[in-house]
């Protein structure tokens, strides 16, 4: 399954996360924003290259991860759990897609990819149903400052 999601990214976060949730975003900590993620059960935001602009999400879902692409300037991945329905949003703040994924348990990628292009910045988010589950930078730039532990939760941003 492939699709192209375009959107408009706001506070610097694309944010992943199960459409039936009450409270989608997550609150971000120091931490969180050094290591480039917040994520909690249902809920993952991925800092952005760029405070706000114009964003083209490629998203597929795949059997095994390949790769990290060579384009790539930031590359994160964490678990994900698609509910039954597949009902799960992709989007900021200030815009969210809605898509419909297979359900069940996945290793989600974020590929933050260079350069941007004309539709505005590129990522790649890639959904592989056949790999344990993991939290791990792949690829950090300048931005980043990944400690020796990944914090891995987050609490709901207020509503």
């Amino acid at each position: 399954m492939e699709a192209t999601v375009a959107l408009d990214v706001s506070h610097a976060q694309l944010a992943v996360f199960v459409s039936s949730l009450k409270q989608p975003f997550n609150e971000w900590t120091d931490r969180h924003v050094g290591q480039g993620f917040a994520w909690r059960p249902g809920s993952v935001s991925f800092r952005t290259l760029v405070e706000a602009s114009a964003h083209v999400v490629e998203v597929s879902v795949v059997d095994r991860m390949g790769p990290i692409r060579d384009d790539a300037i930031r590359a994160i991945e964490v678990p994900f759990d698609v509910p039954l329905d597949g009902a799960v949003d992709i989007g900021s703040i200030a815009e969210t897609v809605p898509v419909s994924l297979p359900a069940g348990a996945f290793l989600l990628r974020c590929e933050f990819l260079h350069p941007p292009g004309t539709e505005g910045e590129r990522v790649a988010m890639t959904f592989a149903k056949g790999e344990a589950a993991r939290f791990a930078v792949r690829r950090a730039d300048a931005e980043l400052r990944v400690g020796d532990e990944l914090l891995t939760h987050a609490d709901p941003a207020p509503g």
